[in-house]
């Protein structure tokens, strides 16, 4: 599953650190792109790896404002 998450703070360099250590640890995660600009994360990862992304996230002080599905282009 590919999204776009849109979070409630990610304002600085620590806030996009603090975020990517969380996600590291995750198994499932095989793509992860923080947006600082637009306070979101694109994400594609394993569908039954959804609750412990919004634990990572939570963990890490972040609270989801909304989802959207991102489309993959076909190479």
């Amino acid at each position: 599953m590919r999204e776009r998450i849109t979070l409630d703070q990610i304002r600085c360099e620590r806030c996009v650190s603090r975020l990517a250590e969380n996600l590291a640890p995750l198994k499932g995660i095989n793509d992860a792109r923080i947006e600082m600009g637009s306070s979101s994360i694109v994400v594609d990862y394993d569908d039954e790896q959804r609750e412990a992304l919004d634990e990572a996230l939570g963990k890490a002080n972040f609270r989801i404002v909304e989802r959207e599905p991102v489309e993959t282009v076909a190479s």
